[in-house]
């Protein structure tokens, strides 16, 4: 049987616009779903959430970068996420002078003295934030910071340098601090500091809390997370409120590790999307919601970060960036990071020239693909798809809707691909096949056959990445 889909024809997707919060302060915020099909998923207000967008994530809930001027920048374009974390050493180590979460003595940090105006800052930028729909991935600490080194170990507020309390003088490294005993003085700090935190955030619902970024990099074990999760619902309990809550890891997620502490934890947080298979069968294994801390397109090498130095913020990393947002939503990901580490007087976020009008494409592709995604499963694309142009092609499917990705892989750009065709295996003969640009945020209806249980469809040429959407008649 041939069934003959529209002829070709052309629109441009609307501008992306988000919509005003007080609009949509009724519908709550942060949440996760199930389906009708048994599908967990993230939701923001109401709606399946993308989260995605680099933002200054040392500065900007510390008093040292223009909180607002990002998220203008962020909003006008489609983006709505900033991963960020309380400093644990002096931000003007950074670049620009902040706030400290410590008050000083006699000259030197007094880490028992928690200071008021930090926390009320913190508590001040996460709803600017939420005010303008923008989701606020906040680590509770970040690991680095206890690391050797001349800007991280050796100015930490908790190195016994740096301080004058005396349960902190045993400390040689940082690890000392994270990998405490229980029952020790710097569990009941780690407690505290919690706490403030908390209190800082309560009542704002565009919050993921985040233990500890890179979990098990030299320190943190996930007994150790869990513990921490167990202070999260304590206070939760006592104050009427309550977070998405999950820990940075890529070592943890196995069924022999996670398995038995997964019900401590709503979400899934990888550290990177080193392999999009990865990805997907993490998310099956466990049927949790799962985001992704920042913008690596590789294995954790300088060369596969994206905006983490001046030197990284060109066209070919915006690209990158690119191909790594729709590859990572292709499996199964509902917010993925993105680093910006320099100062903007350094490298300006503001001066990219093309990665806006990705972000702005890639929201108006959300908004086609977010009523779908509650049933929409990654799966391999091998035995479903024939004669894909690029080396990589990703699946999403539905009994009613299908979503194609074809790129061209991680480290590679201004790859031109010439008009061809794809054969793609469905269940449903009678439907509809359009052609998306991620570059431009165009779409067209496609030229397509139905024959043998599969569509053949005519794709235009393009660069670097397209997607295909089928979805069936009247769905």
């Amino acid at each position: 049987m041939n069934t003959r889909l529209s002829s070709l024809c052309c629109c441009i997707l609307a501008p992306f616009f988000l919509v005003c919060p007080d609009c949509r302060a009724d519908k709550g915020g942060l949440a996760v779903e199930t389906s009708s099909v048994g599908k967990s998923y993230l939701s923001y207000k109401g709606a399946p959430l993308l989260a995605f967008g680099p933002g200054d994530e040392m500065r900007i809930v510390s008093g040292a970068a223009d909180a607002a001027r990002w998220v203008k920048w962020q909003r006008d374009n489609g983006m709505n996420l900033v991963r960020a974390y309380p400093a644990s050493v002096p931000i003007e180590a950074y670049g620009a002078p902040g706030l400290a979460p410590f008050l000083k003595r006699d000259g030197k940090w007094d880490v028992d003295a928690f200071d008021d105006a930090y926390f009320t800052h913190l508590g001040d930028v996460a709803k600017m934030l939420e005010e303008n729909d923008v989701i606020l991935h906040l680590q509770l600490w970040q690991i680095v910071f206890f690391k050797d080194g001349e800007r991280r170990w050796d100015i930490n507020f908790l190195n016994p340098r740096n301080n004058v309390n005396e349960w902190t003088q045993g400390f040689s490294q940082g690890r000392a601090y994270i990998d405490a005993p229980d029952g020790s003085a710097a569990r009941a700090h780690q407690q505290r500091w919690v706490r403030h935190i908390l209190d800082a955030l309560k009542g704002r619902g565009n919050v993921i809390i985040d233990v500890i970024n890179e979990l098990g990099n030299a320190m943190g074990t996930l007994e150790w997370a869990v513990d921490v999760t167990r202070w999260i619902r304590a206070w939760e309990a006592e104050n009427d409120w309550s977070f998405i809550v999950g820990v940075d890891s890529e070592r943890h997620y196995t069924p022999e590790q996670f398995g038995a502490q997964r019900e401590h934890f709503d979400i899934i947080i990888l550290n990177e999307l080193q392999r999009r298979e990865r990805g997907m069968n993490i998310i099956a294994a466990f049927n949790m919601p799962a985001v992704s801390v920042r913008s690596s397109d590789g294995t954790n090498q300088w060369d596969d970060y994206l905006f983490a130095g001046p030197d990284q913020t060109g066209p070919e990393h915006q690209t990158r960036y690119r191909t790594l947002c729709y590859r990572s939503i292709f499996a199964g990901l509902q917010s993925v990071g993105a680093y910006w580490k320099s100062e903007v007087q350094v490298a300006d976020y503001g001066d990219m020239e093309h990665w806006p009008g990705y972000a702005r494409a890639l929201r108006a592709f959300w908004e086609i693909l977010s009523p779908h995604w509650p049933s929409l499963t990654p799966v391999a694309a091998e035995g479903r798809v024939e004669k894909a142009v690029t080396p990589h092609v990703y699946l999403l499917d539905s009994p009613a809707f299908v979503a194609l990705y074809l790129e061209c892989g991680s480290h590679t750009w201004n790859n031109e691909y010439a008009t061809s065709t794809l054969r793609v295996a469905c269940e449903f003969s009678d439907g509809e096949a359009r052609f998306f640009n991620p570059r431009t945020g165009t779409m067209e209806l496609m030229a397509a056959e139905y024959d043998g249980g599969a569509f053949q469809l005519s794709l235009p040429p393009f660069t670097d990445d397209a997607v295909v959407l089928i979805s069936r008649a009247g769905a």
